[in-house]
């Protein structure tokens, strides 16, 4: 009997610790090599250059924002005030996605612990709420004197509605989470109301009637959801390719942002057709054949044409909001960084064996790259000095803006291009 009673005891003690630490062992050790590679990466995103420009671009909303704020008369009844509140609210809420750290193999290697992913997916929650909610704190911080000064909110209220924020992120994130194991959680109609519909009604409540009430309503609706997971854990199956699929998809977006920094070898873009760009690309001409090659690579493969768009909106957004003398380093960083990103497009073709028997030698291939190269920075010039002109409202701001991008475009497709395609491309000519 006794030692019936000792080995009862002895399950009840170890069961638990087995548990925790073979499920929670098995997410730090994945979180861990999660962070190994993303400061992998970082250390190329946050070079120099960039470091600068956000920093001036920080710097330049930041004054924008306090000249606007201050502008404002109190108490002011702006019309578009709270609802532009909702509108960045609900924005800042939907950064930050589940970060399950889920892999393809789990599909077969942990089926059989499938009882136990609920201890996973806690640690998994946890984790991407940290991440979320900081955004939203910060975010809620910064709107402090937009909430005073705009929306006339009594100052009890402010700190309610920043809590309001950080709660919505739970109530957002627990629906994402439902996903993974009760389907209909996952289709478009839930998926609005969950994750936009309920936390701008919540946020709308606060403004406009009582910021108490709307926290009591947010936090029931997650008692709420948290019963109708745990009831779907214990009565449904956990869908593992649904969950995996979300975890690589959310990876991928990591990738393509690194991507725009260095190369990537997890990125594997697709060429797409895009008919309606045929009118504007060059025909088939023997005595540029590069010039064809680069010309259709760049408008069809999405690595280069997503690299391209996305500098260029980022740099164009930024510039709009700007109207200091900022701009025209801001514009001056991005157009470099455009063309320094399109610089292995030169090196796209050299895989394939018939380039290297085309009677065609190294100095044709590097003048053809460069005319393709400085069309490109010419026109993302020409869009960054019509966007300084919208932020700045000063047409010599702009006009000299376009001079220094000019000057940048030339010295870049200059001996500055020739040096770095050398090193690499010497030795095929």
């Amino acid at each position: 009997m006794a030692e019936k009673m000792r080995l009862f005891l002895m399950s009840i003690l170890e069961w638990p610790t087995w548990k925790v630490n073979k499920m929670d062992g098995l997410y730090r050790k994945r979180q861990s090599d999660y962070f190994k590679q993303i400061f992998k990466y970082l250390r190329y995103v946050l070079n120099d250059f960039f470091v600068l420009s956000v920093l001036f671009a920080l710097g330049g909303l930041g004054l924008a924002y306090s000249d606007y704020v201050k502008s404002l008369s109190h108490p002011s009844n702006l019309w578009y005030s709270k609802p532009l509140l909702v509108l960045i609210a609900i924005f800042l809420l939907q950064i930050g996605k589940p970060k399950t750290l889920l892999k393809k193999a789990d599909a077969v290697f942990l089926l059989a612990k499938e009882s136990e992913m609920g201890q996973y997916l806690k640690r998994s929650f946890f984790s991407s709420y940290l991440s979320g909610a900081a955004i939203v704190f910060v975010g809620g911080l910064v709107l402090v004197p937009f909430m005073l000064f705009a929306c006339d909110v009594p100052k009890p209220d402010v700190c309610l509605i920043i809590f309001l924020m950080l709660t919505s992120k739970t109530f957002v994130l627990l629906a994402e989470f439902a996903e993974f194991y009760d389907e209909k959680f996952s289709s478009l109609l839930f998926e609005l109301i969950f994750r936009f519909l309920l936390p701008v009604l919540a946020l709308l409540l606060a403004l406009f009637l009582n910021a108490v009430l709307s926290l009591c309503l947010m936090l029931g609706a997650i008692f709420f959801l948290i019963q109708n997971i745990r009831q779907s854990a214990y009565q449904k199956m956990f869908r593992w390719n649904f969950a995996i699929e979300k975890e690589t998809a959310r990876m991928m977006e990591l990738y393509r942002f690194f991507n725009l920094f260095c190369d990537v070898p997890y990125v594997v873009a697709k060429a797409k057709r895009r008919r309606f760009l045929d009118v504007f690309l060059p025909k088939p001409n023997p005595e540029n054949p590069y010039r064809y090659l680069y010309v259709r690579c760049l408008a069809r493969s999405g690595e280069y044409s997503s690299l391209l768009i996305r500098l260029l909106v980022l740099g164009s957004v930024i510039l709009a909001f700007l109207d200091t003398y900022l701009s025209l380093l801001i514009a001056a960083v991005f157009l470099y960084m455009l063309g320094f990103q399109l610089i292995p497009l030169a090196t796209n073709y050299d895989e394939i064996v018939f380039m290297h028997i085309y009677p065609q030698g190294f100095e044709k291939k590097i003048n053809d790259f460069r005319g393709v190269l400085r069309t490109v920075m010419l026109f993302a010039a020409f869009i960054f000095a019509i966007f300084c002109l919208i932020g700045t409202g000063q047409p010599l701001m702009a006009l000299e803006a376009l001079a220094i991008m000019l000057v940048e475009t030339f010295f870049v497709t200059g001996n500055y291009l020739e040096k770095k395609l050398s090193i690499n491309l010497t030795y095929r000519n």
